[in-house]
C-alpha cells in the first residue's frame, strides 16, 4: 500500500494573502478599531499640515506689507544710472526735494539740500 503525498506549493505572496484573510475573518473587530485610530492619525496629520502652512502664508503676507510699507515710505531719489559728477548727484537729489540749484554753487547746495532734509525729518 502506498500513500501519495502531496507537497504545497505556496509561494511567499500566496502565503501573506492567505495571512491576511485569516485576520479578516478571525479578528474583524480589532482592525474596525485599528482602521479609525488609523484615520485619526492621518486627520491629525492633516490639521497639523494646514496650520503650518497657514502660519508660513501669514509671516510671509506679514513681511512683504511690511516691505511694502518701508519702500513707500522713503522719499529719497531714484537714481537708475551711475552718476558722472559731484554736481549732477546734488541736482538729481535737489531735484527729487524739490529745489532749484541751477544759478547755486556746490557748496550752497549741500547747504540747501541739507537743510531741506532736516525739515522733512522733523
Amino acid at each position: 500500500m502506498s500513500i501519495a503525498l502531496y507537497s504545497l506549493n505556496i509561494a511567499g505572496s500566496e502565503w501573506l494573502i492567505l495571512l491576511i484573510t485569516i485576520i479578516i475573518i478571525l479578528v474583524p473587530t480589532k482592525i474596525t478599531g485599528i482602521t479609525k485610530t488609523l484615520g485619526k492619525v492621518v486627520g491629525e496629520y492633516e490639521k497639523a499640515k494646514n496650520n503650518l502652512l497657514n502660519e508660513k502664508n501669514d509671516i510671509l503676507h506679514q513681511t512683504t506689507s511690511s516691505l511694502n510699507q518701508q519702500q513707500q515710505k522713503y522719499s529719497g531719489p531714484n537714481i537708475q544710472r551711475p552718476v558722472a559728477s559731484e554736481r549732477e548727484k546734488l541736482e538729481i537729489i535737489a531735484k527729487s526735494l524739490n529745489i532749484d540749484i541751477e544759478n547755486k554753487s556746490d557748496d550752497d547746495s549741500r547747504n540747501l539740500i541739507s537743510s531741506k532734509l532736516k525739515e522733512t525729518q522733523t
